[in-house]
């Protein structure tokens, strides 16, 4: 019989799962054939062999990276392209698998890092893509900055922002200063089109809308196996 539940095998590397979003050491970013191309807007970012269709998405030009889940994970380093494949299909960032369809209420669940306790906010934006509640469980127990604390919140909106990537001079193709923050990517939503233009994008960003905290994430992830257990 197919195996037809949402929650997929999650791969293992020593002991420890690795998600689905994370990058592995034979997936290295290869030198990215940037140049300056005149398009609808005006001067922007492009490639020299660009194939518009594969290499731009949601109107932005995104990094060129191999997907071969090679050699060893490297857990701080997300993949440039199943993190805005999972964010754009609402995939589990664990395991790979739809988070659609593993709830009654249709909400989906999101889990960030939170050493501070400070709880998902209402219209919150971020680079996380959702999860399933027990993939969250699994989280919890082995990644790291997740056990030093943790916040989660089942969400009824997620609509697009923008991208966060690297941004470039749209003449010279100089890099401009990284940002401060902890990935060193710039967020960019999609109405600031300008610089949308002069960005290489490396994530996927939505909006939150209609959160509800989350604190017993046992309870949770029972409910979400009764539920794929009953529609089977």
């Amino acid at each position: 019989m197919t195996d037809t539940s949402p929650i997929r095998p999650v791969r293992y590397w020593d002991g420890t799962p690795v998600p689905f979003i994370t990058a592995w050491s034979k997936e290295a970013v290869p030198p990215q054939p940037l140049a300056v191309i005149e398009g609808r807007g005006g001067v922007g970012l492009g490639f020299r062999d660009e194939i518009s269709h594969i290499d731009r998405r949601y109107g932005a030009l995104w990094m060129r990276m191999p997907a071969t889940r090679g050699g060893q994970p490297e857990l701080e380093r997300v993949h440039a392209l199943r993190q805005p494949q999972a964010m754009s299909r609402l995939l589990c960032q664990v395991c790979g698998g739809p988070t659609v369809g593993s709830r009654l209420d249709e909400r989906t669940l999101f889990l960030a890092a939170s050493a501070d306790g400070r709880p998902i906010g209402e219209g919150e934006v971020t680079a996380s893509p959702p999860v399933h509640a027990v993939c969250a469980r699994l989280a919890v127990e082995h990644c790291r900055p997740l056990r030093r604390g943790w916040t989660a919140a089942l969400v009824q909106y997620v609509p697009i922002w923008g991208v966060a990537g690297l941004v470039y001079d749209p003449v010279t193709l100089t890099p401009l200063p990284r940002s401060s923050s902890r990935t060193g990517l710039h967020d960019i939503a999609f109405t600031d089109t300008v610089r949308l233009r002069c960005t290489l994008a490396a994530r996927l960003l939505v909006t939150l809308e209609g959160v509800t905290p989350v604190t017993d994430l046992d309870a949770l992830a029972d409910e979400e196996t009764a539920v794929i257990r009953a529609v089977r």
